[in-house]
């Protein structure tokens, strides 16, 4: 008995020691599980944070563009762009609005900051827009400050030129560039851009007038199309 008596208090412990080792296990396990769950739970609340926030994004964009539909002298429609052509330098977007919503050839299409760019391809439902910055758009321009006429050029991504100002003429960095309206596409008034360098070469009779545009072309999402008809195109 007095020997067996430390086997068995040996057994015991140890019987006790993997008992213990047991309990460790499973709670560590179970940590390990509700971390998981935790984790879960809180990617789930970080998303429905992001979209709450991207919702509240979007409310304030719509507001604004809104606000500007209702100052708007011309009947209008909201409208979302889905492509980009190309994607990185977008001087051709494609928007979810087309023929049975109103929208027509030549349809000027503006941004809460700024002039766009005008349909030029239609289908029932989605419409085709040629961006300022295209080398191919042309848009009758004026300066806010000074009232001096001017042709504005794209020359690719949020640039372009304006063209035929004479040199004695009073234009500074930073000055504003509306539309002036006698294109028959696009209404008195929108902004264009802003002069960020002017020259004066010496051949020519005329300055050579850099702008940076007053919308953001890669961050285009939703806009108006105006749907008056136009009173004259740029080729007539």
């Amino acid at each position: 008995m007095e020997i067996s008596a430390p086997f068995s208090k040996g057994i015991t412990y140890a019987w006790h020691s993997l008992e213990e080792i047991k309990q460790t296990y499973l709670n560590i396990k179970k940590i390990k599980e509700e971390n998981q769950l935790l984790k879960k739970k809180l990617q789930t609340l970080e998303a429905k944070q992001i979209w709450c926030e991207e919702l509240l994004h979007k409310n304030q964009r719509l507001e604004k563009l809104l606000g500007l539909k209702k100052e708007l002298p011309y009947p209008s429609i909201g409208a979302r762009v889905i492509a980009y052509a190309p994607q990185f330098n977008p001087k051709i977007i494609f928007l979810d609005k087309g023929k049975k919503d109103g929208v027509k050839l030549h349809s000027p299409v503006i941004s809460i900051k700024g002039i766009v760019g005008q349909v030029v391809a239609l289908s029932p439902h989605y419409a085709k827009v040629l961006t300022i910055i295209d080398s191919n758009s042309k848009v009758e321009v004026m300066s806010q400050r000074t009232r001096i006429h001017g042709i504005f050029l794209g020359t690719g991504m949020n640039r372009g030129k304006i063209k035929y100002i004479p040199k004695e003429e009073d234009v500074k960095i930073g000055d504003l560039f509306i539309t002036s309206g006698l294109d028959g596409i696009f209404p008195k008034g929108i902004p264009v851009g802003q002069v960020i360098h002017i020259s004066e070469p010496i051949p020519s009779l005329f300055k050579e007038i850099e702008l940076k545009t007053s919308v953001d072309f890669q961050r285009l999402e939703e806009l108006i199309v105006l749907l008056k008809k136009p009173q004259k195109l740029n080729h007539e």
